[in-house]
Formats: structure tokens, C-alpha cells, sequence
């Protein structure tokens, strides 16, 4: 009898513990979604990006390098392989963690005094009560908690497509500037060569020919900047996609056309306000802070169930009771304060967010027309005197009745008019990489009119056939 008795506290203890580890087991649960950014980038970008193990880089299956780096496999690539961007995803882990973490409820202590001569055994287990009463509003705030990272991880996404189109735009602007000036230094050659005859047949004296000459040194200097900053311009896409050590140069697409939304601002700034990450991520901050403000009024309390079995000869008492602390002194004043205010700059945080993002639409959305209408000045009023000059011109070169310096003087003029044609359809791309990042979506409509690069052709096939008219009558003279 006595054997029997004596391990009855241990029965006793170890069906309460089973209890408390059943009860634990049970709601309320974290709420993880791993996929989460994953799944957002996705739809907001077309981009699935992949996983890729630290100190690795791969190209993704739908990205094809030997025929060029478009645009849209650039924001692929570096979603799946920039470093920064994927040291980032790994806070989403970390909150994971924190929500999992919640969910535990904090162990039983178990309390034992082994029986020593007349002294009686003592098995004592105090089972944590305000961990099951408090758990609830810990895992609302770790849920919370584990939203807000991933909506700012997205937001993060979307700024590293921003980067990567500029600098896509950049780069392929550099190549498109390097042709030109290779094409500017041909006809400055031209002119030098042209000059160099006539000074041979005596027409011009040597001092005229000096300016030719410093321009053909200008347009071979001008060519090798050029050159430089496409080199300049692919590193930091290689960069930026997660590629820097590739091995292979990277060969870039053709300049993105412009594109111009089919929205009002106004409608632009309101589906920023509905749809940016960053402000969602605004938005479950505050609610995680008002959840740590609602808690930071019981984190005093301490209330642990008790279950005390004494033991002794041919004996067992068993008694139950409560151990809590006394708030008399400590009610948690200070953690409740600093939570308050953590709630109080956390929606601060989110009006600051929102007028950001109005901001941020309405520059870019400005931006984007202004370069839009520089552009339709260039290519509506610019491109067809150019065009009409250069027809003129040549009509006399062939005529006899004009001087050829004259058509390869207006051919210059129309380069540079191209020149700045590049530029405002960089501005344009440049100013809708913007947008769409402040929006938080892609704002899709096509440019009205004819494509800006249809005149480019023909433009260039009528340079060629001047060039080789110019060759033909120098090697006739």
C-alpha cells in the first residue's frame, strides 16, 4: 500500500503535465505563408522568381543570353540572383520563426524534495496560466508582425525592378549613343577627308582645315567615352541582376518604346494608396502595435496553477492552489507607456507612407509627360524639317547646285536631333519604371502615334547612300 502511494504524485504530476501538453498543442496557430512574397512579385511584376542557395547564382529557364538581355529578363534575373534582395527574404524566415515561437506556451517547473529520514517527499508543479490567457494576443501580433515583413519585402522587389529597368534603360541608351558617335565620327572623317581635297586642289587654305580636323578628333574621343560608359553601364547590370562574374559579355536589347498610362493621375494615386506594399506593410505595423499595446497591460501579471503532493510514511496529501504576483508596485507603467507611443508612430508611420506615395505618383506621372511631349515635339515638328532639309540637300548635291559640306552639315544636325531623340525615349522609359514602382503595378497602354524608330531607318539609309555617293566622287577625283 504504501509503494502504491508513493507514486501516486508521480501519476498525478504526469497526467497534468499530459494535459498542459495537449492544451498546448492547440490554437491559436501561426499564420505563415512562405510563398508570400514570392506569389505578390509575381503578379505585380510577371517575374517568378526563383530560389537560389547562398554563394550561387542561376539563370532562370526562361532566360536565353546568347540572343540578348531584354528588359524583362533582366527584372527575372535579378529577382532570383541579387544578393542584397535575397539577404533581405530572409527576414521573412525570421518572422516565421517569431510567429512559431508565439504559438508555445512556456513550460510547467517542476519542484521535487526527496524523503530524508523524518523528513516527508514533496512534489510541487506550477503550471504558467497567464501563458494560455496571453498566448492569443502574442500570436495576433507576431501574425501581424510576420504580414508587415512580407508586405515590405515585396515593396523591396518592386524597388529592385525599378533599379534594374533604369539601369537596363541606361545601358541600352549608352549602346544606342555609342552607334551614333561611331556613326558622327564617319562623317567627321568624311568632312576631314573633303577638306584635305580641296586644300590639295588649292580652294581652301590650311587654317579652315583645322576645324575639321579638331572635330574628328573630338567625334574619336566622343566615340571612345561612349564606348566606356556601355561597359560602365552593362557592369552595373550585372550587378544589380546577380550576374557580375559571369564570364560572357552581355549584350542589350533594344531601347524599351515608351509607354504612357491610360489613367488620370488622380487614378493613379488612388490605386497606389489601395495597392503599394509598403503602405499594406504600414498598415499591419499599426495593427501589430495596437495588439502590443493591448498586451503591455497584462505583461505584470503572473499567475501559475499549483498542484503540491506531500508524501511521507504510509501517507499522501494532495492539495491545488494559485501562485501570482501582487501588482502593487510593478503594473508595467513604463512598457505600457513606451507601447502607446510605438502605436502612436507607427500610424504617424503610415500617414507618412501615404502622402509619400501620393507624392511619389504625382512626380513621376509628371515627369513621364513631360518627356512624352518632348518627345512628340522631337519626332512631330523636329524629324520632318530634318528630313525635308536632307531631301533639299541631296536633290542639290546631285544637281551640282550645293556644296556636299552642306548635306554632311545637315546630316550632322539630324544626328543630333536623333541623339536627343534616345534621350527622351530614355527619359519616357525611365519615368514609367518610376511609376509603375509607385503605383506598385504595372500601368500598361502603348504610345498613340507612329513608332518613334520608324523614320530612324530610312534616316540612316539616306546617310548611307550620301556616304557612299561622297566615297565614289573622291575616289573619281
Amino acid at each position: 500500500m504504501s509503494t502504491t502511494s508513493c507514486y501516486d504524485p508521480l501519476i498525478t504530476a504526469a497526467l497534468l503535465s499530459i494535459l498542459m501538453i495537449v492544451g498546448g498543442c492547440q490554437t491559436p496557430n501561426a499564420c505563415c505563408d512562405p510563398n508570400l512574397v514570392s506569389r505578390e512579385l509575381a503578379m505585380r511584376t510577371g517575374a517568378a522568381m526563383e530560389k537560389v542557395a547562398p554563394k550561387c547564382t542561376k539563370i532562370p529557364d526562361n532566360v536565353i543570353l546568347d540572343d540578348g538581355l531584354d528588359e524583362d529578363e533582366a527584372v527575372l534575373t535579378a529577382l532570383s540572383n541579387n544578393s542584397a534582395f535575397q539577404a533581405t527574404l530572409a527576414q521573412l524566415g525570421m518572422a516565421g520563426g517569431d510567429a512559431k515561437q508565439a504559438t508555445l506556451l512556456a513550460n510547467p517547473q517542476f519542484l521535487t524534495y526527496l524523503p530524508a529520514g523524518a523528513k516527508e517527499g514533496q512534489y510541487t508543479l506550477f503550471a504558467p496560466i497567464e501563458s494560455y490567457l496571453l498566448r492569443p494576443i502574442r500570436v495576433d501580433v507576431a501574425n501581424r508582425e510576420y504580414r508587415r515583413v512580407g508586405e515590405q519585402l515585396v515593396q523591396n522587389g518592386l524597388n529592385l525592378s525599378r533599379d534594374v529597368r533604369v539601369a537596363y534603360v541606361d545601358w541600352a541608351l549608352a549602346q544606342r549613343q555609342a552607334d551614333l558617335a561611331a556613326e558622327a565620327k564617319s562623317i567627321r572623317d568624311s568632312i576631314l577627308q573633303l577638306t584635305t581635297k580641296r586644300l590639295d586642289k588649292g580652294d581652301i587654305s590650311e587654317l579652315e582645315t583645322i576645324a575639321a580636323k579638331v572635330d574628328s578628333l573630338n567625334a574619336k574621343a566622343s566615340l571612345g567615352v561612349q564606348r566606356n560608359a556601355v561597359n560602365i553601364a552593362e557592369a552595373r547590370v550585372a550587378t544589380l541582376i546577380g550576374l557580375p562574374e559571369l564570364g560572357q559579355p552581355l549584350l542589350p536589347g533594344p531601347l524599351p518604346v515608351p509607354m504612357l498610362p491610360a489613367q488620370s493621375e488622380e487614378e493613379l494615386v488612388q490605386q497606389a494608396i489601395a495597392s503599394r506594399p509598403d503602405l499594406q506593410a504600414a498598415k499591419w505595423s499599426v495593427a501589430a502595435a495596437r495588439q502590443r499595446s493591448s498586451l503591455s497591460r497584462w505583461l505584470w501579471l503572473r499567475l501559475d496553477g499549483v498542484l503540491d503532493v506531500r508524501s511521507g510514511n504510509n501517507y499522501t496529501r494532495t492539495g491545488t492552489g494559485l501562485r501570482f504576483d501582487i501588482p502593487i508596485f510593478n503594473r508595467n507603467q513604463g512598457g505600457i507607456m513606451r507601447a502607446d507611443w510605438e502605436r502612436n508612430a507607427a500610424q504617424h508611420n503610415h500617414d507618412a507612407i501615404s502622402d509619400q506615395i501620393t507624392q511619389d505618383v504625382r512626380t513621376a506621372y509628371r515627369q513621364l509627360q513631360q518627356a512624352y511631349k518632348n518627345l512628340t515635339i522631337l519626332r512631330d515638328d523636329v524629324e520632318p524639317a530634318l528630313v525635308e532639309a536632307l531631301g533639299i540637300a541631296q536633290k542639290g548635291y546631285e544637281d551640282g547646285g550645293a556644296d556636299y559640306l552642306l548635306v554632311l552639315q545637315t546630316t550632322t544636325q539630324y544626328l543630333t536631333a536623333r541623339g536627343q531623340l534616345l534621350d527622351q525615349q530614355a527619359a519616357c522609359c525611365r519615368a514609367l519604371a518610376e511609376l509603375e514602382r509607385s503605383v506598385g503595378r504595372p500601368v500598361i497602354a502603348p504610345i498613340s502615334g507612329p513608332a518613334i524608330t520608324s523614320n530612324v531607318i530610312e534616316f540612316s539609309g539616306l546617310n548611307e547612300n550620301l556616304m557612299r555617293e561622297h566615297l565614289e566622287l573622291s575616289e573619281t577625283n
